[in-house]
């Protein structure tokens, strides 16, 4: 299975090599080349690219997945164990019966 780092590690040399073929490719004569390499050069920079934008929505996916799961063991370890809903059943119904008639209304 590829972890989070391995696609992070290509994520970063695909857009460092994005950088490198852009600042190159500005400085790069279109009549000094032949039609053939230009449209293969912007090519290989557009297919790195690409990579880069996987890169991004697979990290974007790992992360909400992970939040995900981090926010049910919370709620599991806080709210959704039984004895803390017990607990919260009992003291509100120890305050209900405390509590004399009427005293929810308003006057």
């Amino acid at each position: 299975m590829i972890r989070q780092r391995h696609w992070r590690i290509v994520g970063g040399v695909c857009l460092m090599s994005c950088g490198a073929m852009a600042v190159y490719g500005v400085n790069l004569k279109v009549t000094d080349i032949a039609p053939w390499l230009f449209l293969g050069y912007w090519g290989l920079f557009l297919v790195l690219f690409l990579i880069v934008l996987y890169c991004v929505l697979l990290d974007f996916r790992y992360i909400r997945a992970e939040h995900a799961i981090w926010q049910r063991e919370v709620f599991n370890e806080t709210l959704g164990d039984e004895e803390f809903r017990r607990a919260l059943r009992e003291a509100q119904a120890k305050s209900n019966r405390k509590r004399p008639e009427g005293a929810n209304e308003k006057s």
